[in-house]
């Protein structure tokens, strides 16, 4: 993001604006601006305004963002220069947050990369089982075929430790009536989706389920949230859109 930043010196207002990193200005600024791309100024704002509300609690700067459909989005902070230091470190925490997720947490992250390591290596010894096939190794091959089938289900059982440490990793302490499914691929988040929903049969309430709005899918759009949907229409469930990236089921 850009940063324009305006600082009190005897005889007025100085104003500077640069790009990424912050210079000795921090220590004196009275007022900053950040740009903010429009896809993650909602992580800033917080459902209800209740993310932008702690950050002015928590730093008592005070912080605008322009109601504007222009992209980037500008936030204007303002304050004393350790309330603006402490804001500005605290919404480009947001921002950054944002743009890089840790949906995964140690533990998702560990056993994805086992799940990957034995990815790569069924795809070496299929590739050993290839040639020795072609070699005429029948024995070889068959015997190769199995170390493959090995490695697979390796991959498999990781994968398996990784969807349910990533979902701990988002929903601990959130109750039945909660799913994040941040993290997931989306047959892991949809077979956690059917476990709960037999789970709640006959429960009353709203259910809440928070897909994405697929903001890290790439360019291809929501992956996940279609899916979600299209199983909730499935079972005949009502819903709603909560926000861009969550539902409201409602169970009865």
């Amino acid at each position: 993001p850009l940063f324009f930043v305006r600082e009190l010196r005897a005889g007025g207002l100085f104003s500077c604006c640069f790009g990424g990193k912050f210079t000795d200005l921090e220590a004196t600024a009275t007022e900053w601006e950040i740009k903010c791309a429009q896809k993650w100024i909602s992580a800033v704002i917080g459902p209800n305004g209740s993310k932008i509300n702690e950050l002015k609690f928590m730093t008592g700067a005070e912080i605008t963002i322009d109601r504007t459909t222009a992209d980037p989005v500008t936030i204007r902070i303002t304050g004393d220069p350790k309330q603006v230091k402490a804001a500005r470190e605290a919404v480009s925490a947001v921002i950054k947050d944002a743009e890089n997720p840790d949906y995964e947490g140690a533990a998702g992250k560990k056993f994805r990369q086992e799940a990957d390591a034995h990815a790569h290596r069924a795809e070496r010894l299929a590739k050993e089982k290839d040639a020795l096939f072609d070699a005429g190794d029948k024995a070889g091959g068959r015997a190769k075929l199995e170390e493959v089938k090995a490695a697979q289900r390796s991959m498999h059982e990781a994968n398996a430790k990784a969807a349910k440490a990533i979902f701990e990793n988002r929903n601990k302490g959130k109750g039945k009536m909660y799913m994040d499914f941040h993290g997931l691929r989306k047959t892991e988040a949809i077979d956690l989706l059917h476990t709960r929903l037999a789970e709640l049969s006959g429960a009353k309430g709203d259910l809440e389920l928070v897909p994405g709005a697929g903001k890290h899918s790439g360019g291809g759009g929501a992956v996940l949230k279609p899916a979600v949907v299209s199983l909730l229409k499935e079972k005949g469930l009502k819903f709603e859109e909560k926000t861009a990236g969550s539902l409201l089921v409602k169970l009865a």
